[in-house]
């Protein structure tokens, strides 16, 4: 029997997006991190909008794509199951694939030229030399496509060839097997950050992030499967909510201590304190903040109305074109001296309102909707 619809998880998916819109903003003006357009770069003495944009980015990335992951992966089962095996992956070829392809070969492209190559190349020569030799491609934000058209294949080849090999539990998780999966965690991420650092990877992909991302989309199969959302204790929230809290202040705290504010910052990999705090730390705010949204935006947001269906239909839209929205904002106000935290916000709010605008526009054109 098909679920109903959870119109909590479409808005929750809705305040995602934004915040994807919002951390690479921050990027753009002065905190740390990958994006293809940096109107403050960051220098070895950190300034106050630094740390505060840094710290934002942190706690985002701790949990924003990988909640994306559990999204995708509780809608998958059923999708696999109301269309076969054959359509299924017919439709994620389509919806992922062709996003993917227009994005790395056209949007991605424009945007690599504007910002880096509009004074040494035309639009022609930038592209004959540098894309269609493949040497300045950018996959941009939709590495996350990208990965999930990766996770659906893999889906379908698990519940084809070894669904009777192990069963997921049914009972949400306890306590304490959360406690030692944010351990796990944590331990794989500073060991694969060894050899693959954040910020590094192959087509997009940085596999330093990717073992929560994978737990993340296998939980939200399971969740579907079992019903886990439905499991969900009060309790249990509010505990994790706690753990948190008190967790997100501990790297600010252990960065400053080893030399943060002189330069000295060394998170993204390596045998080291900061690396090794930063990769313990992410999971116990994941899954903390992950269920406090859950819990919180099914209680209070499972209505929708006409606005958020719009606003929902074009989500996914907004994903893939918002840096192009973000960029030309970001373009635009370079030209005005003000202070970086000003732009950050002028940029966090339009960018959003804009996008959508944007987006709603694009999914009105024929054709549109049986991809996006």
């Amino acid at each position: 029997m098909e679920k109903k619809r959870l119109f909590y998880l479409d808005h929750l998916r809705v305040v995602l997006t934004v915040l994807v819109l919002v951390h690479h903003t921050a990027i753009t003006y002065g905190a740390d991190g990958s994006w293809v357009y940096k109107d403050v770069v960051p220098t070895n003495g950190l300034s106050v909008t630094a740390i505060i944009l840094t710290l934002f980015t942190a706690i985002n990335q701790s949990f924003f794509m990988g909640l994306f992951f559990f999204l995708s992966g509780y809608f998958t089962p059923a999708s696999l199951k109301r269309k076969g095996t054959r359509v299924f992956l017919k439709d994620r070829l389509i919806r992922l694939g062709i996003p993917l392809i227009f994005y790395t070969f056209l949007i991605g492209s424009f945007i690599r030229y504007i910002v880096g190559f509009k004074i040494e190349y035309s639009f022609s020569e930038f592209y004959q030399n540098e894309i269609l030799t493949l040497n300045s491609i950018n996959i941009g934000p939709l590495w996350f496509v990208e990965a999930l058209l990766i996770f659906s294949i893999l889906y379908v080849a698990y519940r084809k060839f070894f669904i009777g090999l192990s069963q997921a539990s049914k009972v949400f998780p306890s306590n304490r097997k959360l406690f030692f999966t944010a351990i796990s965690l944590g331990i794989a991420a500073f060991l694969i950050r060894l050899s693959w650092p954040t910020g590094e990877g192959i087509l997009g992909l940085q596999f330093g992030y990717f073992p929560s991302y994978i737990l993340l989309f296998i939980a939200g199969t399971t969740a579907y499967e079992h019903n886990w959302l439905d499991q969900i204790r009060v309790k249990t929230v509010k505990l994790w909510a706690l753990i948190s809290v008190i967790t997100i202040p501990i790297l600010p705290i252990a960065l400053i201590a080893t030399g943060a504010l002189e330069g000295n910052m060394h998170v993204s990999g390596g045998w080291g304190a900061q690396a090794f705090v930063y990769a313990m730390w992410e999971p116990f705010v994941c899954i903390g903040i992950c269920l406090w949204l859950l819990s919180m935006f099914k209680t209070r947001h499972n209505v929708t109305k006409k606005m958020w269906r719009t606003i929902s239909e074009s989500a996914y839209t907004l994903y893939i074109i918002h840096p192009l929205v973000l960029v030309s904002i970001s373009l635009y106000l370079h030209q005005f001296d003000l202070p970086a935290l000003l732009k950050f916000l002028i940029v966090a709010v339009t960018g959003p309102v804009f996008g959508f605008v944007l987006s709603a526009w694009v999914c009105k054109i024929p054709g549109i909707n049986k991809i996006l």
